[in-house]
């Protein structure tokens, strides 16, 4: 198999990333460069690098051409970073972040990766990828290049270059998302466009809109947040993709409203599992008819309302912990659905359940209605210990613009005793400025 640079597509020798920094990196040296001598084949590299440009500059070098490579977040603590590297085998950090390395593990700057060595003949690297979790070390899950760029749409060579895509990042590019969006952009062509999201969200859409930006991935929570941005409607977005958290009726709605042109779609992907399959149809879940074929050759299979699910190039999961795989190759996704009208719905991960005296309540099923009531631009719904019950219903709203707090409230009120069964109907409604997001896009789930 051919490694990453040799994918990249040959369209592209001029600038394929730009960044809302001023940096760019061009496709042509991205395929010529080199790794330095003593960088054996048997390498095992963990990457920690604030930079998502100097990120790609370090997997396309490297794919081919060592055992593994660890992707770790620029967001991740230090001391957890070197317990992973430690658990991966690594021999080296490439960092710009790490103050210093451990016993058998080094730090060395990118630079001094770089050099004249590149075999003829690539071998698999194994690309190790880890979870997104708040809490506790994340799984590391090795993929191979094959596995990650399964779904890489591929532009031909003669294809206009004015018709190609601007994919713009947002995403951290060691996370599954971001890495994502990175591969369609190198392998698939087009350019790729990176953000700094350390800017405000203004400016983030500014720097979007400014580099054409045509195609773009987020979060569902993301692209609420984006929507409430004066100017989104500058977005010259020919593809809108949501990725990472449920894709809720009203955020697809309000998509469709805020981008009448362009494609819409939610994907629906994990770390363990890898890419599995998109919905187009602008609806919140997924048609029935997956479970008898789904898109991209998925096998979908519900067992005791948990979704499992067979890619046909999968990560190398089996025998990991915590990961279930069936004998048939089945990845247990650790999603709760339900059947719904010829629609498969999602109700929420089985481990973020609220019990509620002996009743199962999922936030994300609560959220989702919430959404619905004019005035909430953002909701997070949490638990409150109670020693009646022994959990509360917590939501904190943020508000729209000019939404009325009381108004908002009591409407919350009424829609989730409508909708709802009693005891998922919030006990507390607060108000609160804005969310934290981890370096996935996702909400940062605590305790209420």
């Amino acid at each position: 198999m051919n490694s990453l640079a040799q994918q990249i597509a040959p369209q592209l020798a001029d600038a394929l990333i730009v960044s809302s920094s001023g940096g760019t990196v061009r496709g042509a040296d991205l395929r010529n460069t080199g790794v330095a001598l003593d960088i054996g084949a048997d390498t095992r590299i963990a990457l920690k690098l604030h930079d998502p440009l100097d990120v790609v500059r370090a997997l396309a070098a490297l794919d081919g051409q060592v055992k593994a490579v660890l992707l770790l977040s620029h967001a991740l603590a230090p001391e957890t970073a070197l317990v992973l590297a430690q658990i991966a085998g690594c021999t080296f950090f490439v960092s710009d972040m790490m103050p210093k390395g451990a016993d058998g593990i080094s730090v060395r700057p990118l630079e001094t990766v770089f050099g004249p060595h590149r075999r003829q003949d690539p071998q698999p690297t194994e690309w190790l990828m880890t979870t997104s979790g708040t809490t506790g070390i994340p799984k590391i899950v090795p993929h191979t290049l094959r596995s990650l760029a399964r779904s890489v749409y591929r532009f031909s060579r003669d294809s206009d270059q004015s018709a190609l895509p601007v994919w713009g990042l947002l995403y951290d590019p060691t996370r599954f998302a971001g890495l994502q969006v990175v591969l369609q952009a190198l392998i698939g062509g087009g350019r790729l466009a990176v953000i700094d999201t350390t800017l405000p969200l203004a400016d983030q859409v500014t720097a979007l809109a400014d580099h054409g930006c045509t195609h773009l991935s987020a979060t569902p929570t993301l692209w609420r947040r984006l929507m409430m941005v004066p100017g989104h409607g500058r977005l010259p977005l020919h593809q809108v993709t949501l990725g990472g958290e449920i894709a809720d009726q009203p955020t697809l709605n309000a998509l469709r409203a805020a981008f009448p042109a362009a494609r819409l779609s939610h994907i629906y992907a994990s770390t363990e599992a890898g890419v599995g399959f998109s919905v187009t149809d602008g609806l919140a879940g997924f048609p029935q008819s997956y479970l008898d074929k789904a898109p991209g050759n998925v096998r979908l299979k519900i067992e005791d309302d948990i979704l499992w699910l067979r890619p046909p190039v999968t990560a190398l999961v089996a025998g990991l912990p915590g990961i279930e795989v069936d004998a048939a190759g089945y990845v247990r996704s650790g999603d709760r659905v339900s059947l719904d009208g010829g629609r498969v719905m999602f109700m929420g991960r089985e481990n973020g359940l609220i019990n509620i005296g002996g009743v199962k309540v999922y936030p994300e099923t609560v959220e989702a209605v919430v959404k619905t009531v004019a005035g909430v631009a953002l909701v997070q719904v949490s638990a409150k210990r109670s020693p009646v019950t022994g959990a509360l219903v917590v939501a904190e709203v943020q508000l729209d613009v000019g939404a009325d707090p009381d108004t908002t409230r009591r409407l919350i009120q009424e829609v989730c005793r409508a909708r709802l069964d009693r005891e998922a109907v919030p006990a507390i409604i607060r108000f609160v400025a804005g969310f934290a997001t981890n370096a996935a896009g996702k909400l940062v789930r605590t305790g209420g």
